[in-house]
């Protein structure tokens, strides 16, 4: 991995496959941003959803469920919950150098492309401790914009899906700097298992052969 620049590292942490070679573009913009604080023990309770909190974006509330009719839109909310809070748990493994809380929510074909589980925490490890790695204070991922599921000809549910953007803070310069990628997620098993990728510039044929069935939340 030391071969790799800065933003490649990104991206490669993010999810991408290490073969397809490819680099992740940031945009970069002044922020006032401060260092997380240490979350508290219920750190969404008294959080509007969206908002940013010491744990991430706070997810929205179970009990908006509670007056949903449809039961597809019911589970469209709940699992908007549990990406959002999937996505916040990914974020802190990313600013701890958590490899192995990382690597849960990176897709097996990407772990197996990069020599199997142990290997692949190995190279986690290796990036997380390169001095060449930029270093971020604070990583939001959300809020969500879009939570989707993938149905087949005969309605049956195959998956959920979303789209969220990241936000990455660093200091440059005696500046606060946000750099912005974008995620996207999927689960086939109605939130037990979340896997995450970065698609930030990835090509839509890039973006299928990790993870096909994405494209119902690109959809303009």
């Amino acid at each position: 991995m030391t071969g790799l620049h800065k933003s490649a590292k990104i991206a490669w942490l993010m999810g991408v496959l290490v073969c397809f070679n490819l680099i992740s573009c940031n945009q970069n913009e002044e922020s006032t941003a401060e260092p997380t604080a240490t979350p508290a023990s219920n750190p969404y309770e008294n959080a509007t959803p969206g908002a940013e909190t010491a744990a991430g974006i706070a997810p929205p509330k179970l009990s908006d469920t509670a007056n949903i009719k449809d039961p597809l839109a019911k589970d469209s909310l709940r699992m908007h919950v549990a990406f959002q809070l999937a996505a916040n748990e990914l974020s802190g493994a990313y600013i701890n150098n958590d490899a192995a809380t990382y690597a849960k929510f990176t897709m097996p074909s990407i772990i197996k492309a990069n020599g199997g589980e142990a290997t692949y925490k190995q190279k986690l490890d290796m990036v997380f401790k390169d001095p060449g790695t930029p270093s971020y204070f604070k990583v939001l991922s959300g809020p969500l914009q879009r939570t989707k599921a993938k149905l087949d000809d005969q309605g049956y549910l195959q998956g959920w899906y979303c789209l969220l953007p990241v936000r990455m803070y660093r200091t440059e310069a005696g500046k606060t700097l946000q750099d912005i990628k974008w995620m996207g997620g999927q689960s086939l098993d109605e939130g037990k298992t979340i896997y995450f990728i970065d698609i930030t510039n990835l090509p839509p044929e890039k973006i299928t052969q990790i993870m096909p069935d994405l494209q119902v939340v690109l959809v303009k």
